[in-house]
């Protein structure tokens, strides 16, 4: 597995990464020859489990953003889940703003940004291709040009038995491990109107692709 892991990982972190602009945040399994693109508040526990079960330590890297070459990754099954805007935005606010300040905003607009319409209005200034990954794009965090599944978040159960199923992992049941119950927000139809208008959602709404 070595060879792999120099070929793949080793070459695009410190080969390919200091000459690209576009970096994803990559997990390697040597085992089950498969690149998964994480996605944060997407379901990313739940896989990176999936994985990790199947494979030893030394087999499974968990890796940071880094700069990527398909070139280099040809007969690997490329893989990723996207979550609608709307439902990621609330889980990445709920999480984020409302539990902790992690994106360290001072007191008075920590509180203000627990309103999450006040929290839409600074997204909306963000470059969404360029910041934080758990508000980033979607679309911008996923190589789409050389990806051979894209499951949803909302059919997770069907979609991530697909990739369990494709890979052969040892993973009894496939199903999404933090189910929390949240309270429903109900956003006014202007709020909805800038999250749509802040996030591309072609790439949620396009088909995926299957065998």
């Amino acid at each position: 597995m070595q060879a792999n892991k120099f070929k793949h990982f080793y070459l695009n972190k410190y080969l390919v990464t200091p000459f690209t602009s576009e970096r994803y945040m990559l997990c390697y399994d040597y085992v089950h020859k498969a690149i998964w693109f994480r996605v944060p508040k997407v379901a990313s526990r739940t896989i990176n489990e999936a994985l990790q079960a199947g494979s030893e330590k030394k087999d499974y890297i968990y890796a940071s953003k880094m700069g990527y070459s398909p070139a280099i990754c040809v007969g690997y099954f490329k893989f990723a889940f996207v979550r609608h805007p709307e439902e990621r935005l609330l889980s990445a606010w709920r999480d984020k703003v409302l539990r902790r300040n992690h994106f360290h905003f001072d007191e008075d607009t920590h509180e203000k940004y627990k309103e999450i319409e006040h929290f839409v209005d600074w997204l909306a200034t963000q470059d969404i291709e360029d910041c934080d990954v758990h508000i980033k794009s979607q679309h911008a965090q996923i190589d789409l040009n050389h990806l051979d599944f894209l499951g949803r978040m909302e059919n997770f159960e069907e979609d991530f038995n697909y990739v369990v199923q494709k890979l052969e992992l040892s993973v009894k049941k496939a199903g999404h491990l933090n189910k929390t119950p949240k309270a429903k927000v109900e956003l006014e139809k202007a709020v909805q109107r800038k999250i749509y208008q802040i996030y591309n959602c072609l790439l949620y709404t396009s088909p995926s692709p299957r065998d």
